[in-house]
Order: structure tokens, then C-alpha cells, then sequence
């Protein structure tokens, strides 16, 4: 993996430095070319002032412009003249101004051909656009002389009023494809030796990181739900690392929570059948009269009804768990449903000496599953009646909404101290912490009803002060 990150990173940075390099050379080189244009046109333009200058009148040895035209295009200028001369050494004083670039006077015949005085092999390779020239603009040249290495730009001035032309020449490696060729291959090597180092480094970087969370990986694997990873920053390794913390976090949460889970249904497991163990010694050893005998029959029936809640309570939250649990809607008269239910619990409310009062409103039939419903409203009543002292009040009603059912079972009990609200539909958490109150139950029945009330797309919560509890279930149509 060490191996495909570090080449993955020295081609992609490789090839973004090249693709930079190439756009920025031909980007340097459009613009160092556009402002050398424009540099030889004002220079042409300030030779057509000093020509015009020297040739301003027919007097003395000073002719018009017009006539140094016409002696120009019909021949008449020998070298060795004294206007050939005075000419070529104007010119060379131009190349001065130029800054050394070569500057000619040309003049464009009947044929539209540009012939140059001094350099007549570069204005035979050179085509000019003589009508933009005609027209009275410059004419920009790029090209390659035959038999030279170096290309020229050149830019041709027409001088007003005559068929002169002032064309200024930059002989310069302007546009060389070899010389070109030659640095961006430089370029790609220190490129590719930089984005290599660059990688190399990263690489190492990025794999450390990534050996430290692997190591974490391995020891949360082996057991270890304490393995943390430690990786500061912003970058994708430490946002991997940090949710690995947090799915870790869970993991230990889960790991203790199922820990308490097994010691609660041990311990809730082991007190009845001490109890059912004990007395069953106790009939075995024989000696006991009739009703010893009946006393020891209901304790171990209740006993073993307490088991048989248990159990049903656990397979019930395991395959809510496991998914495997499905609800079968049908059309029910829940008000009716809800107040048959609340009938049954009527009778064991007398015998605990509690008032049980119910208030169900009009709900109408509406698709809901009336076995969960029963295990939701049943589950919650038992859990009032069951912490409820005795001469209490348990109030059982229900709200109808227009989109949604409102259940709630309100006691008068103790109350839930604020900090353990949260844990309330822990599993036996309310059972252990409030032993003392009552000792009955299996300890599930609570997180039985959130996981129903969840998966019918409800919700439930509690609220408790000094004394009482209520419990809320909103259930949609």
C-alpha cells in the first residue's frame, strides 16, 4: 500500500508541476512576445520620425521623402553614393535606438512585393501582408529564415505619404521548439526529482499514521476496547482516526452494557431458582404437613412464573435485536382495544390496595398492531402498579390527535431522580436501582416498550418529580 501511495503521489504531483510548467511557459512566452510587439512598433514608429527628420526637404543635400522613394524602388542609391551612405548610416543609428535590433527600409514594388535595402534575403523569406500595409498598419511577422536556427519576429511600419517601409527585426530564440523542448525537459526532471522527494516523505508521513490506526484496528479486534488512537489534525487520517475513537467508545459502551446484562440476568436468574432449589430440598426431606405443603406450592409457582416472565421478556428483546420481529397491522378500534386492556389490570390493582383509574377518549379504527399495543400499554401499567405503594393512584389515559395516538400512565409513586431519567429504558437499570422500592419484575419490561415504540415509528419519554412518574407513548394513525 506504502508502495501505490507513493507512486500515486509522485505522478499526480509529477504531472501537475509539468502541466504547470507547460502552461506558465506558454503563458510567459504569448506574453513576453505580445509586449516585444509592441516595443518594435513604437521603435518603427520613432524611426519613421528620425527618417522623416533627415529627409524633410529637397535643399542643400536634403530630399523629400517622396524622392527618396521613388530612388529607392527605381535602383538609383549605389553604396557608394553619398545618399547610400548617409542612408546606411542612418540606419545603423536606428539599430542603436533598437537597443541592437536590426532595422531596414523597404519598399513595396508593382508585383505587391516588399524588397528591404539591406537584408533582400529576409524580405524575400518573410511574407508580409502588403494590404495591411497598404492600408496604413503595421504587419507582424513570425518565421524561420532558411538554413538558420533561430526564428524572428518582425514588424513592418509603412511610412505615410510613400511606399516606404521601416521593418524592425528581432533575431532571438523567441519561438524555438528545440531550445523549448530542451528546458521543459530540464523542468520535468527537477519535477519529477522534487515531486519524489515530496512523496517519499508524505508517503512515510501518511503511512505512520495509518500503522498507528491499523495497531488500534488490531487490538480492538483482540479484545482490547480501550485501544484509542491519538492522531491530531485536519485531515482525512485524523477524521478516520477520530471516528474510530468514537465507534470504539461504542464498542466499550456495548461491551459493559452487555456485561451488566449478563450479571443482571444471572442474578435475577439465580434469586428464584434459590428460592424453587431451597424448597424443593425442603419437600424432598418430607415431614411437612398439608398446608406447609400448599404455602411451598404457591411460592414456587410464583417463582415460577417470575422465570417464565424473564425468559419470555429476554427472547422477546433478543429477537428485537436481531431484527426477526414483525408487526401485522389491521384495522382496530384502538379506544376499545386500550380500554379491554386496562379492564384486566383492574382486579390486581384492588388486591394491591391501589385506585387504577382510566380515561380513553374516542380513538376510531385505524392500522396499528393490537398485540404490540397490548405489550406497550400492558408493560407500562404493570411498571406503575409494581411501583405504586399501596392507598396510590395510577391513572391510565388516552389522548386522541388528529395524526397520532397520546398513551400515558401517570402513578404516584416515589419518582425517578432526575440523573437516572436518562437511563430509565436501560435494560434492568430501573429494576437494580430501585430494588428497595419494589423487588418484582424482570428488569426488561421498559426497554421492551421503547424498542416497540420505535419500531411503530413513535415515541416515548418520561418525566418524574418528588413524587410520581408519567410515562408518554405517541403513536402515528
Amino acid at each position: 500500500m506504502r508502495r501505490r501511495l507513493f507512486w500515486s503521489m509522485l505522478g499526480i504531483a509529477t504531472l501537475a508541476l509539468v502541466l504547470v510548467g507547460v502552461f506558465g511557459a506558454v503563458l510567459g512566452q504569448v506574453a513576453v512576445s505580445q509586449e516585444t510587439i509592441r516595443q518594435m512598433t513604437r521603435e518603427a514608429a520613432a524611426i519613421e520620425r528620425l527618417v522623416g527628420n533627415q529627409f524633410l526637404e529637397e535643399s542643400g543635400d536634403r530630399i523629400t521623402l517622396q524622392r527618396l522613394s521613388v530612388i529607392v524602388r527605381n535602383g538609383e542609391l549605389p553604396e557608394d553614393s553619398t545618399l547610400g551612405r548617409r542612408l546606411r548610416t542612418l540606419l545603423a543609428t536606428a539599430e542603436q535606438i533598437t537597443g541592437g535590433r536590426l532595422v531596414d527600409l523597404g519598399w513595396i514594388d508593382a508585383k505587391r512585393r516588399l524588397h528591404l535595402l539591406l537584408n533582400p534575403t529576409l524580405g524575400e523569406a518573410l511574407r508580409f501582408d502588403i494590404t495591411t500595409l497598404q492600408d496604413g498598419n503595421d504587419s507582424v511577422v513570425r518565421g524561420r529564415i532558411p538554413g538558420e536556427e533561430d526564428a524572428v519576429l518582425a514588424v513592418a511600419h509603412p511610412m505615410k505619404a510613400t511606399r516606404l517601409v521601416i521593418v524592425v527585426f528581432q533575431r532571438a530564440t523567441l519561438i524555438n521548439g528545440r531550445s523549448f523542448f530542451r528546458v521543459m525537459l530540464i523542468a520535468f526532471g527537477l519535477a519529477a526529482l522534487l515531486s519524489a522527494i515530496g512523496a517519499r516523505l508524505l508517503a512515510r508521513r501518511l503511512s505512520k499514521r495509518g500503522a498507528k490506526l491499523a495497531e488500534a484496528a488490531r487490538n480492538l479486534a483482540d479484545g482490547d476496547f480501550s485501544a484509542r488512537v491519538d492522531l491530531p489534525g485536519d485531515d482525512e487520517v485524523a477524521d478516520i482516526a477520530r471516528a474510530f475513537n468514537e465507534m470504539a467508545d461504542r464498542l466499550e459502551a456495548t461491551q459493559s452494557g452487555e456485561r451488566e446484562f449478563l450479571m443482571s440476568v444471572g442474578h435475577d436468574l439465580r434469586t428464584p431458582l434459590t428460592t424453587i432449589g431451597g424448597y424443593a430440598e425442603a419437600l424432598e426431606e418430607g415431614g411437612l404437613d398439608e398446608a406447609s405443603v400448599g404455602r411451598i406450592g404457591g411460592v414456587l409457582s410464583s417463582e415460577t412464573g417470575r422465570l417464565r416472565r424473564l425468559i419470555e421478556d429476554l427472547m422477546m428483546l433478543a429477537r428485537l435485536d436481531a431484527k426477526e420481529f414483525t408487526l401485522r397491522p389491521e384495522s382496530v378500534d384502538v379506544a376499545a382495544h386500550l380500554r379491554g386492556i386496562a379492564d384486566t389490570f383492574q382486579q390486581r390493582a384492588a388486591d394491591a390496595g391501589l385506585r387504577f383509574l382510566v380515561d380513553v377518549e374516542e380513538t376510531g379504527s385505524f392500522e396499528t398492531d393490537p398485540d404490540r399495543l397490548a405489550q406497550i400499554s400492558g408493560n407500562l401499567i404493570e411498571n406503575a402498579l409494581r411501583y405504586t405503594p399501596e392507598a396510590g393512584t395510577v391513572t391510565f389515559r388516552v389522548t386522541n390527535k388528529e395524526h397520532s395516538v397520546v398513551l400515558e400512565v401517570v402513578d404516584s409513586g416515589p419518582g425517578i431522580e432526575t440523573e437516572d431519567l436518562p437511563r430509565v429504558f436501560d435494560r434492568f437499570f430501573v429494576a437494580h436501582r430501585y430494588r428497595r422500592v419494589r423487588p418484582e419484575g424482570s428488569g426488561l419490561g421498559l426497554s421492551i416498550v421503547h424498542r416497540l415504540v420505535e419500531a411503530m415509528r413513535g415515541t416515548v419519554t418520561v418525566s418524574s418529580g418528588d413524587t410520581g412518574t408519567t410515562f408518554r407513548v405517541e403513536l402515528p394513525k
